[in-house]
C-alpha cells in the first residue's frame, strides 16, 4: 500500500545568538491512506515542530538541514512557494491546538469557511447559494446544531467544545488527504474529549483522510491511532502498532510514560514518575538522549547515540536492542507499574470507626448578579442570578480525600472558593472543625483560614513574576505573623517538594512547569494546614510531571496528616487518588460516594456518561460499545432548566424531570444520588 505522506530522515535545526540548536534528528515515519499515526512525548521533545517542518511552517529561524517529505508522491521540500500554498489547505490542513487564538474573531463563522475556501478554490463553480450550502453542509458534519442559523455568529458566542468542532470544519473544507491535530483535545472537558474522538474517528471514513495526530494523552492515543511514534528530544525512539505500544513498549522512556497514568487500579501505589526533564537543546548529552533519566543505561549509552533498529515502521532507537551488542534487554514495563508491595489506603486502616469530620457544607449557595447597562436600567430589565453554587451539601472526614468532578462551569472552583472566604456565600453554612466560618469576626476567621490551603490551577498565575521563589514561601509568615520558632526555613519547605535549595533565589518565570506547581504545594504547606484544597493540580503538566506531583500529594498526605479535596474533570486522577468522589453538574452534587461505588456501580445518568467517555490508555477498549455520549455542553447557570439539572441532556427524561429536582437519597450506606431512574441506570439501560 502507497503511503500518503513520508518522512524520511528529516532534521531541523533553530538558528539563535547562541549556536544552531538541532530540535529535529533523522526523524522517520510514514502515514498511510486511511491510517491514523499518534505523534506523542512530553513538552520539548519536537512534536509541534515536527508539524510545522511538514507544512513549512517553521519561524525564520528554522531550517530543514537534511531529509525528504513526500506527500502522494511529491517531496515537498522542492515545492515553489506558490505551489506549496495550494497544496496547504487544500490536500493538506491543520487543526490547531487552541481554536480561540486560531479563528478570527473580527468575523463570522460563515464568513472565515468562505474564505478558506475562495483563497484554495480561487473561484467558485457553483455560485454564493453553492457554496453557502457547502458551508452549511460541513457544519452540520461537525456536529454544529442549528448551523443554518449560527452561520453569521462570531467565534466568541460559540462554546469551546463547539470552537474546535469548527476548527475541523474549516480544515474539511477541501477534503484534504492528509490532516495534522495538533493537541485538539488538550484543554477540552472529558465528555467533549469523547465527542471530538468520535467525531474524527466517524470523518476519518466519510472523508476518506489521514491523520497525524499529535497528543501527550496516551488515553487519546490509545482510543483513536492505528501505529503510535514515541518522540524525546528531538528523535523518534519508538514505533509500532497501537497494540504493541501499550502491550509490549521497548524503549525505557516508552514504558516509563505508561507506568506514569495515574489509573483507579493502582490506587494506593506510586507511579513511575521519569526523573528530570527533557535536555535542553543547547545542553544535549553525547550519547542517547535519555541516558541522565534513564535507570538502565549502560556505558555506551553515554559514548554513542542509538541507532534505530527496525524495518517497515516498527523499531526502537535503544541499545539494548542492537544486535552488536550483549546487552541485557529483559527490563518490562509491568516490573515498574506495580510495585512488589501493595499500601492499603490511609482509612483502611483506621478501623471501623470513621475519622471525625472535618469541613461540613451545608445548602451552600453562591450567586452572582449580571450588572446592567443604563439601557437595561431605564428599561428596568430584571436582574438574572448566576447560580453558581446551589444548595450544596457534603462532608470531608479528617485525612481522607475527595474527589470534587464534573465539566467545566458546573462550579466547582466557585464552591472551593466560597469554602477559603475568597467568595462570599448567598445561603448556608460552612463549618471547619464544628465552627461556622460564615459567622465568625474578621481577624478570627482569618486565622482559622490559614488552616485551610488551595493549590491554584495556573501555578504561574498564582506566584508573583515580580518575587523570588524564597520570598514567595516566607511571604505568608508575615501576612499572618507567624513567631519565627513556628517557620519552616526555605530550604526546609523546597526539600519537602522535592526541590533543591539552588531556586530560593529564581523568579517564577524561570521554573518548568512542574517545579512551579511544586513551589505552589510549598507555598500552601507553610502554615502547617490541615486541609488542601488542589484546583487541577495536574492540569497542563506532561503525564510523567503529573505523576511526580500526584505522588508528592500522597506522600505529604501520609507525613502530614493531610486532608484534600481535588477538584478536576479527570476521571482517572480522580479513580487513582480519591477515597470518596462527588459529582457536580451546574451548581449541584447529583451523585456522592466512596470511590468503588461511583466507579462500579454509579447510579447518575451523569456520572455514567463522565465514565463512559474517560479515555482508558488500552487501545482493546476501542471497540467497546459502552458509550454513552452526552450532547451538546452545560446549559448556562444563568438559564438553568426547570426541574431536573441535567434534564436538557437526559436521554431517559420523563414528565416528572421537568417538574421539580430530584433531591439526594441514600441508596446505599454512604451512596447519595439525585435521579429518580437510579435502579435503570445501574442496570445499565440507558447505555447506547
Amino acid at each position: 500500500m502507497d503511503s500518503v505522506l513520508q518522512v524520511q530522515g528529516l532534521d531541523v535545526v533553530y538558528h539563535s545568538h547562541a549556536g544552531p540548536l538541532k530540535a529535529l534528528h533523522d526523524v522517520t515515519f510514514e502515514v498511510k491512506p486511511g491510517e491514523i499515526v499518534g505523534l506523542v512525548g512530553e513538552s520539548g521533545c519536537g512534536k509541534s515542530t515536527v508539524a510545522s517542518a511538514l507544512l513549512q511552517l517553521l519561524p525564520p529561524n528554522g531550517e530543514v538541514t537534511a531529509g525528504e517529505v513526500t506527500f502522494r508522491g511529491k517531496n515537498l521540500r522542492t515545492l515553489d512557494a506558490r505551489s506549496l500554498r495550494r497544496m496547504r489547505g487544500t490536500e493538506i490542513a491543520m487543526i490547531f491546538q487552541d481554536p480561540t487564538t486560531s479563528l478570527n474573531p473580527v468575523f463570522t463563522v460563515g464568513r472565515q469557511l468562505r474564505d478558506i475556501r475562495l483563497a484554495h478554490a480561487g473561484s467558485l463553480q457553483g455560485g454564493q447559494q453553492d457554496l453557502h450550502r457547502q458551508i452549511v453542509e460541513v457544519l452540520e458534519r461537525v456536529g454544529i446544531p442549528d448551523a443554518e442559523e449560527r452561520i453569521d455568529q462570531f467565534p466568541h458566542e460559540f462554546s469551546g467544545g463547539m470552537r474546535q468542532r469548527i476548527m475541523i470544519a474549516m480544515a474539511l473544507m477541501s477534503k484534504p488527504g492528509l490532516l495534522i491535530a495538533d493537541e485538539p483535545t488538550s484543554s477540552l472537558d472529558v465528555t467533549l474529549e469523547a465527542q471530538i474522538i468520535e467525531l474524527i474517528r466517524r470523518l476519518r471514513y466519510e472523508y476518506d483522510t489521514s491523520l497525524l495526530f499529535i497528543s501527550h494523552d496516551l488515553g487519546v492515543i490509545a482510543q483513536l491511532c492505528d501505529r503510535v511514534a514515541v518522540m524525546y528530544a528531538g528523535r523518534v525512539v519508538e514505533q509500532d502498532d497501537v497494540f504493541s505500544i501499550f502491550e509490549h513498549p521497548r524503549h525505557p522512556y516508552t514504558q516509563a510514560l505508561l507506568a506514569s497514568v495515574p489509573l483507579r487500579r493502582n490506587r494506593g501505589q506510586r507511579l513511575m514518575a521519569v526523573p528530570g526533564r527533557v535536555p535542553s537543546l543547547l545542553d544535549l548529552p553525547r550519547g542517547c538522549k535519555f541516558v541522565a533519566r534513564c535507570s538502565f543505561a549502560h556505558p555506551v549509552c553515554e559514548q554513542r547515540e542509538p541507532g534505530f533498529f527496525g524495518t517497515n515502521g516498527r523499531g526502537v532507537r535503544c541499545h539494548m536492542y542492537d544486535p552488536a551488542l550483549a546487552y541485557d534487554a529483559s527490563f518490562n514495563v509491568s516490573a515498574v507499574s506495580r510495585p512488589s508491595e501493595d499500601k492499603d489506603h490511609r482509612l483502611a486502616t483506621l478501623g471501623a470507626e470513621e475519622p471525625p469530620v472535618l469541613l461540613e457544607v451545608r445548602d451552600l449557595s453562591t450567586h452572582f448578579s449580571e450588572d446592567r447597562n443604563l439601557v437595561e436600567c431605564l428599561l428596568r430589565r430584571p436582574i438574572q442570578a448566576v447560580r453558581a453554587v446551589n444548595n450544596v451539601s457534603l462532608k470531608i472526614r479528617r485525612g481522607e480525600t475527595l474527589g470534587l468532578v464534573g465539566e467545566s462551569g458546573c462550579g466547582k472552583t466557585t464552591l472551593a472558593r466560597t469554602v477559603l472566604g475568597l467568595l462570599p456565600a448567598t445561603a448556608g453554612q460552612i463549618l471547619y472543625n464544628g465552627r461556622d466560618m460564615t459567622s465568625i469576626p474578621g481577624a478570627e476567621f482569618r486565622r482559622l483560614r490559614s488552616r485551610i490551603q488551595m493549590i491554584f490551577q495556573d501555578p504561574y498565575s498564582g506566584l508573583s513574576p515580580r518575587l523570588t521563589v524564597s520570598y514567595l514561601l516566607t511571604e505568608p509568615y508575615i501576612i499572618h505573623r507567624v513567631p519565627q520558632a513556628e517557620r519552616y526555613t526555605v530550604g526546609e519547605l523546597l526539600s519537602m517538594v522535592g526541590l533543591s535549595e539552588e531556586l530560593a533565589n529564581k523568579y517564577p518565570h524561570e521554573l518548568s512547569g512542574g517545579q512551579a506547581r511544586r513551589v505552589g504545594v510549598a507555598r500552601a504547606l507553610c502554615l502547617h494546614p490541615d486541609f488542601l484544597i488542589a484546583d487541577e493540580p495536574t492540569s497542563g503538566l506532561d503525564v510523567s510531571v503529573a505523576a511526580s506531583v500526584l505522588n508528592l500529594l500522597k506522600d505529604l498526605a501520609d507525613r502530614l496528616d493531610l486532608t484534600y479535596l481535588i477538584i478536576t474533570h479527570n476521571l482517572n486522577l480522580v479513580g487513582y487518588v480519591a477515597d470518596r468522589v462527588a459529582v457536580m453538574y451546574l451548581g449541584r452534587i447529583v451523585e456522592l460516594g466512596t470511590t468503588d461505588q461511583i466507579f462500579d456501580s454509579p447510579a447518575h445518568p451523569y456520572t455514567m456518561a463522565l465514565l463512559s467517555a474517560v479515555s482508558e490508555p488500552d487501545p482493546h477498549q476501542r471497540g467497546e460499545t459502552r458509550r454513552l455520549l452526552l450532547k451538546g455542553e452545560i446549559p448556562s447557570a444563568k438559564n438553568p432548566p426547570l426541574g431536573c439539572c441535567f434534564v436538557s441532556r437526559c436521554t431517559q427524561r420523563r414528565d416528572e424531570c421537568h417538574a421539580t429536582m430530584p433531591g439526594l437519597q441514600e441508596i446505599e450506606p454512604g451512596h447519595l444520588v439525585a435521579c429518580r431512574d437510579w435502579e435503570d441506570v445501574q442496570r445499565g439501560s440507558l447505555i447506547e
